[in-house]
């Protein structure tokens, strides 16, 4: 008859604490990971939905919806660069390629500005306003993608709160709007098509994201196989150590 009595013992009770603790943690992951997954393919359907629309002109849209409603929207305006006001937005590789994006905000007729990530530049090119990114003198029209502000999540890089920042980490709209003289808008503009165009095609335009569901059914899967590893493993460890401890013979006693 096996033997049970060692599971009481408080190193085992710190074995149950732990193999349990382990089992929700891994099913919590995994849970974790299927809603990044559907959040994953709520954006696709978004994007899929907006990348194909008619451009619209951008005041009609901002005016049309609320911040929230504008990700992904196609909008069309007219407007200045403000290259003196030109910041880098780091460590954005292309094509494999290491290299960063330049944000340039773009002063519209009513006063008002938008960022304007103008595209991808080598990653030695790392000068606000260098010649050979500068946008065109005078008035452009752009075509673009509207997209949300970036903040930071439980890691990455910190941008200084204060001062004028040359390059920046993340498309901080916020932060941005702290060096910009004009107001921005509450979001920025990927851009698709610009007249007049960029001499030299640089910055390089970058297209849009293409839909994909990304590793989240996979690693959801995994968590839940590291899960049903410790529930079925775990008692079958019970059972061998009990089998053992009763097939293990009692020490005899000394003979008197």
């Amino acid at each position: 008859m096996s033997d049970y009595t060692f599971a009481r013992r408080p190193k085992w009770i710190v074995g149950h604490v732990l193999a349990a603790i382990a089992v929700v943690v891994f099913i919590s992951m995994g849970f974790w990971q299927l809603r990044r997954l559907a959040e994953r393919q709520d954006f696709n359907d978004l994007l899929t939905s907006r990348a194909t629309a008619a451009a619209l002109p951008l005041a009609e849209v901002t005016a049309a919806y609320s911040p929230d409603e504008l990700e992904l929207r196609r909008v069309v305006t007219t407007g200045e660069y403000a290259a003196a006001e030109e910041i880098i937005l780091l460590a954005r590789s292309y094509n494999g390629v290491s290299g960063h994006h330049v944000l340039t905000p773009l002063y519209l007729v009513d006063g008002t500005a938008i960022v304007v990530d103008r595209g991808w530049v080598i990653i030695d090119l790392d000068t606000p306003g260098d010649s050979e990114f500068a946008p065109p003198a005078g008035q452009v029209t752009v075509i673009g993608t509207l997209r949300n502000t970036q903040t930071r999540g439980s890691f990455g890089p910190v941008d200084p709160p204060t001062g004028t920042l040359e390059r920046i980490s993340r498309v901080d709209l916020d932060r941005i709007d702290q060096q910009v003289a004009a107001d921005l808008l509450p979001v920025y503009m990927q851009l698709l098509e610009q007249d007049p165009a960029q001499p030299d095609g640089i910055p390089a335009l970058v297209p849009l994201p293409t839909p994909s569901e990304g590793p989240h059914r996979g690693y959801a899967a995994q968590w839940f196989l590291f899960s049903a590893v410790v529930v079925v493993g775990y008692p079958i460890l019970l059972r061998r150590t009990a089998a053992t401890k009763a097939g293990t013979p009692s020490t005899p006693s000394s003979a008197p």
